[in-house]
């Protein structure tokens, strides 16, 4: 009972393993993905790196080894600082001296130093690292989505062209055996020149039919299985069986994580804006040290700094960025409003794209009951009916059947679309990694 239990469990995942097998061999060696993943992690390390303040750079600095080929003097000097805590450095140092000629150790003491600039501007750079490793998401995301729906679209016209190329063939080789056999007849003077040319021109339509579709055919450089386009379709249906109203995919869309990003570029902006004064003012860096003093009655003593670098004159370099500040924050603002409305516009068109598709599959629907009718008709009374006849009414069937796997596909792709739109990652809505 139990390994009852566990088949039916694992049919809904097995049905779909050939299909995302092909997606995450596809990922694999997929450039776009590739370079998107490259993108994130180095995003997600600039992000842990600056989140992990309380991890210290412990090192030498200015190790030096001095000798005049009788004696020598070894200098270590060793630091653990903790960088960029909101804008402070913080620094523990230390340095050893050895003398070879008194054979002797000296240290210089402890020191602990504390600086800031000024105008660190801290929370701008958090910001940026945020904004960056959201985005990074988003390319991931984002490519990982055009490489599913292409190889959804390769297994698709593979497939549907094969299929066509078929019947398009079959039905020329029909239309080419009537055009001889009303030859004879035109010869014999049952047939006239009208009913000749018309068949001609059947010929040339269903031949560029044929070279249209064989260059279609050519875009699909794999072949796929059967197999393949049934766990395809299996898996399209699956995650668009549930799909948002418009209503609610237009509230969900505004967490999409490129909008987001888009946010916090108008936010970094904003501050920029807010604080381009800075560009005329000087940025000075405060320093304020603890240092083991043996000379010190207290045995240590204390010491504030201040240091700062200005240009008089510059090359309008200060002019410049303070416009560039000013100019970046309303263009940040409007590339918001405009991706927003790009946003909803994507939206209303994936329903729209639905809708026709729903409307385009009904009316393939009853063609094909219409060619099967039809078929059955002539079937019915194949004593009556030429074998050509027949024929043809069959691949009519058979093209009306090709033509509503084609509607059922762009109706799936609509909803896609949709998916899309509101910013999912179709490949893990489908299963896969």
């Amino acid at each position: 009972m139990r390994r009852i239990v566990l088949f039916v469990l694992l049919v809904p995942f097995l049905a779909y393993a050939s299909f995302l097998d092909l997606v995450q061999a596809q990922l694999e060696k997929d450039s776009s993905y590739l370079s998107a993943v490259i993108k994130y992690k180095s995003a997600e390390f600039t992000r842990a790196k600056n989140k992990n303040f309380f991890i210290p750079y412990v090192g030498t600095k200015a190790l030096s080894l001095e000798t005049d080929f009788e004696n020598y003097s070894l200098s270590i000097p060793l630091s653990i600082t903790f960088e960029n805590i909101a804008g402070f450095d913080l620094t523990i140092s230390n340095t050893w001296n050895y003398l070879s000629k008194t054979d002797q150790w000296d240290e210089s003491g402890w020191a602990l130093t504390i600086s800031r600039q000024l105008f660190s501007n801290f929370d701008i750079t958090e910001l940026e690292n945020e904004k960056d490793y959201i985005s990074a998401i988003w390319s991931l995301t984002d490519a990982r989505n055009k490489v599913f729906v292409n190889l959804a679209n390769d297994v698709f016209n593979y497939h549907y062209y094969t299929r066509k190329l078929e019947i398009t063939k079959r039905k020329i080789e029909i239309l080419q055996e009537q055009f001889e056999s009303l030859q004879r007849a035109y010869e014999a003077g049952t047939a006239s020149k009208e009913d000749i040319m018309q068949v001609q021109s059947n010929i040339y339509q269903m031949t560029n039919q044929l070279d249209q579709i064989s260059q279609n055919l050519m875009s699909a450089l794999t072949e796929y299985s059967t197999d393949t386009l049934n766990t395809m379709f299996a898996c399209l249906e699956r995650i668009t069986s549930n799909l948002l109203s418009q209503q609610e995919a237009e509230k969900f869309i505004l967490n999409r994580l490129d909008l987001k990003a888009q946010l916090m570029s108008v936010e970094i902006a904003r501050r920029e804006s807010e604080r381009s004064y800075q560009q005329w003012l000087p940025n000075p860096t405060f320093s304020f040290s603890v240092k083991q003093d043996e000379n010190s009655d207290k045995g240590f003593s204390l010491s504030l700094g201040f240091a700062f670098g200005y240009n008089i004159v510059d090359r309008g370099e200060r002019d410049y960025n303070y416009n560039y500040a000013k100019n970046n924050y309303t263009l940040q603002q409007r590339l918001a409003d405009e991706q927003l409305d790009n946003m909803k516009k994507s939206v209303q068109k994936a329903y729209l794209s639905i809708k026709i598709g729903e409307s385009s599959k009904r009316v393939a629907e009853l063609d094909l009951q219409l060619k099967k009718m039809e078929y059955e008709r002539l079937l019915s009374a194949s004593a009556f009916v030429s074998q050509s006849d027949l024929e043809s009414a069959k691949l009519d069937l058979q093209d009306a059947e090709a033509e509503l796997l084609k509607a059922t596909y762009n109706l799936l792709i609509g909803k896609l679309s949709l998916l899309q739109a509101c910013g999912y990652d179709l490949v893990e809505l489908a299963g896969g990694k």
